[in-house]
C-alpha cells in the first residue's frame, strides 16, 4: 500500500547521513590487508559477470526502465560542509539528480526524541513537499557491552518504540544502527562465520536489536526494518537471523577496493548482489551506502573519472538483480573538513567552501540530475 509522506512512505531507500552531532567514518570500514583475512569457504554459488567497463550509453540503456531506486546520503546536522546549506536546498539537490531517497543518521534520546528537532523538523517538511523520502538511521545510543542481555533487550525496545511512537507517523522503514559489526569481529577474520565474532558482545548488540526491533513495531505495526554490514561481514546478519532478530531487509555497504578484491581468491565472490541474495533468498536487499574510494596517486580527473565508472558498473549489477531494490551512494557533498578518502565521496564538490559547488561527473555521467 503507498501512502503519503505525512503519514508513511512505502518506498525504497535512500543513502546515510548522520543527524546529530556525530558522522558515520568511513575510513573505519576500509577493506583490511589480504594478509590480515583468514580464508574461508563461502556459502552459496554466484555467477560470473563480466568486469569490463561499459560506456555510459550502453549503462543508460539497462538502467532505464529499471525498478531500481537510488538515493544519496547526507550529514546535514552535524558536519561543517552541511552547514550553511538549507534543508530546502539539500531536497531540491536530491530530487534534481532524479533520486527520491536521503539517508539521514539520527542520534536520539533514551525518549525517542530526535536530538536536534530544529534542524529535524524544517528536513522532514521539506522532505514532504518535494517528494523525497527521509531514512532514519537510528543509532543505538543506550547500548552498554556491560548490560545483560536483558538489560540491552530492555534498553532496545524502549528507544525503539518511543522513537516510533514520536516519529513513525513519516516513516516505513528504519535502518537500525551502523557499522555495529565492526565492533564485534574479532582480529584477523573475515566476518563470514559466527566464529569470528566477540560471542559475548554479539549477544548485547543481537538483544537491543531485537527489543527496538520489537519497540518499534509495537508502535507502528507496518514498519519495515534493515540492519546492515559490509565487506564479508555477512555472518553477522545470519547470526541476527539465528539469534530471533525479525529485521525485514538486508542493508549493505560496499565500496570499489571490495569490488575490486572479492572476486579474486579466496573470496571468489564476482557479484555480491548475488552472493547475498543466495545466503538471503527471502529478504530485499538495499545498498545503503556504495561509491569509489579515491586514490592518492591518481589525480583529481582520475579520481572523478574512476569514481563515475564503479558507480555506473555498480548500479547496472544492482538492476540485473531484481531482489536489490534500492541503491544508495555516499554521499551528497564533499567534505574537505576530513581525511582524504572521507573527503572525496560527495557527487557534489565544492568550488568555493562552503558557498559554491558543482557536480562531479559521476553525478552527471548517469543522468542523475
Amino acid at each position: 500500500m503507498v501512502k503519503t509522506y505525512l503519514f508513511k512512505k512505502h518506498g525504497l531507500m535512500l543513502c546515510v547521513t548522520l543527524l546529530g552531532l556525530a558522522s558515520c567514518k568511513k575510513d573505519d570500514a576500509i577493506l583490511p590487508s589480504s594478509d590480515n583475512l583468514k580464508a574461508e569457504s563461502t556459502i552459496g554459488a554466484a555467477v560470473d559477470l563480466s568486469e569490463s567497463a561499459m560506456s555510459v550509453g550502453s549503462i543508460q540503456s539497462l538502467l532505464s526502465g529499471s525498478t531500481l531506486q537510488t538515493g544519496i546520503v547526507g550529514h546535514p546536522f552535524g558536519s561543517e560542509p552541511y552547514k550553511n546549506i538549507s534543508a530546502a536546498t539539500q531536497i531540491k539537490l536530491v530530487k534534481g539528480m532524479g533520486m527520491n531517497w536521503y539517508r539521514i543518521g539520527t542520534l536520539v534520546t533514551s525518549t525517542g526524541e530526535v536530538t536536534v528537532p530544529k534542524l529535524f523538523n524544517p528536513l522532514l517538511e521539506e522532505a514532504a513537499a518535494g517528494n523525497v523520502n527521509i531514512l532514519p538511521m537510528v543509532y543505538l545510543r543506550t547500548m552498554d557491552f556491560n548490560d545483560t542481555q536483558q538489560e540491552s533487550y530492555a534498553k532496545g525496545k524502549t528507544l525503539g518504540a518511543n522513537f516510533a511512537a514520536k516519529y513513525g507517523k513519516y516513516f516505513t522503514y528504519y535502518n537500525l544502527g551502523n557499522d555495529l559489526e565492526l565492533d564485534l569481529l574479532l582480529p584477523k577474520t573475515t566476518g563470514q562465520s559466527q566464529a569470528h565474532y566477540d560471542r559475548a558482545k554479539f549477544n548485547v548488540t543481537a538483544a537491543y536489536l531485537k527489543g527496538m526491533d520489537d519497540g518499534i513495531k509495537s508502535k507502528d505495526p507496518g514498519a519495515k526494518t534493515m540492519i546492515g554490514a559490509g565487506w564479508l561481514h555477512y555472518g553477522f546478519l545470519r547470526m541476527l537471523e539465528w539469534y530471533g532478530v525479525n529485521y525485514d531487509v538486508v542493508a549493505y555497504q560496499w565500496y570499489s577496493d571490495m569490488e575490486n578484491a572479492a572476486p579474486k581468491a579466496p573470496n571468489n565472490i564476482p557479484d555480491i548482489t548475488l552472493k547475498l541474495s543466495s545466503l538471503f533468498p527471502n529478504k530485499p536487499i538495499w545498498f545503503t551506502e556504495f561509491n569509489y574510494r579515491y586514490k592518492a596517486s591518481y589525480t583529481l580527473e582520475q579520481n572523478e573519472a574512476a569514481q563515475k565508472e564503479f558507480i555506473a558498473n555498480f548500479l547496472v549489477k544492482c538492476r540485473n538483480n531484481p531482489q536489490v531494490k534500492v541503491a544508495i551512494a555516499y554521499e551528497l557533498l564533499d567534505e574537505p573538513v576530513k581525511s582524504f578518502q572521507e573527503s572525496n565521496y560527495g557527487l557534489l564538490k565544492w568550488v568555493t567552501p562552503f558557498t559554491a559547488f558543482k557536480n562531479k561527473i559521476s553525478a552527471t555521467a548517469l543522468q542523475l540530475k
